[in-house]
């Protein structure tokens, strides 16, 4: 009898997972390498298109305006305050003609007022006081209004006539205000004017308040420049 051949049969193949482990000629697979492409460059904003720039935000200019407008309020008003004081004070008021010293009876250009206020004079005063006759020039007198002195000048008369406008005029000032010169003047408009640096009040009698209101205002008041 011959051989029986046996009776192989295959194996099913089974469903499990090959171990990578048990299979050493096949790798197992690495994960893949992760690198950042975008390191080390700006990020683009995808709101904006390409071939556009970013324009930069400007400041609220509220505060600046609202700064300068306040500065210039100040200023306005300041100015405005010192117009109004300047307006209140008594006498009128004349354009300064300057300080420049002159020798006595140099000829000078026409003062802006009769009697003068301010303008061209010379480098000494008249002394302080009343005169009855011969009174001082008055590129003196200008000099003396410029050191915060008040003039009171009267018509000029007779010496009679001269020592009673000095008389009421000395009454009117008592012994308060020492800078001043009273002193007589040919062709008055009015019987008496007092003048100081840049100022000028005329009055037709005596009137104690108003020449009064009128040296305390200016009197003491240096009129150099500088102050």
């Amino acid at each position: 009898m011959g051989k029986k051949k046996r009776r192989t049969t295959a194996r099913p193949q089974s469903n499990v997972p090959v171990d990578p482990v048990a299979t050493p000629h096949e790798p197992a697979p690495t994960a893949a390498k992760v690198t950042n492409a975008g390191a080390g460059t700006p990020r683009r904003d995808p709101s904006r298109r390409p071939g556009t720039t970013r324009k930069r935000k400007r400041g609220n200019p509220l505060p600046w305006i609202v700064g300068v407008g306040g500065i210039a309020l100040v200023v306005g008003l300041t100015v405005a305050f010192n117009v109004m004081q300047e307006s209140n004070k008594p006498g009128e008021r004349f354009r300064s003609q300057g300080n420049v010293h002159v020798a006595l009876g140099t000829q000078t250009p026409a003062y802006n007022s009769d009697p003068p206020t301010s303008g061209w004079h010379t480098p000494g005063l008249a002394g302080w006081g009343a005169y009855v006759e011969e009174p001082p020039h008055d590129q003196q007198l200008i000099h003396n209004m410029e050191d915060g002195g008040v003039i009171l000048w009267y018509a000029a008369g007779t010496r009679e006539e001269n020592e009673a406008h000095v008389q009421a005029l000395q009454d009117v000032l008592g012994t308060r205000w020492s800078r001043t010169v009273i002193v007589p003047r040919e062709g008055m408009e009015t019987t008496y004017a007092l003048t100081a640096w840049t100022r000028l009040q005329r009055f037709e009698e005596i009137d104690p308040e108003g020449m009064r209101e009128f040296a305390e205002a200016y009197h003491g008041l240096d009129h150099h420049p500088g102050f």
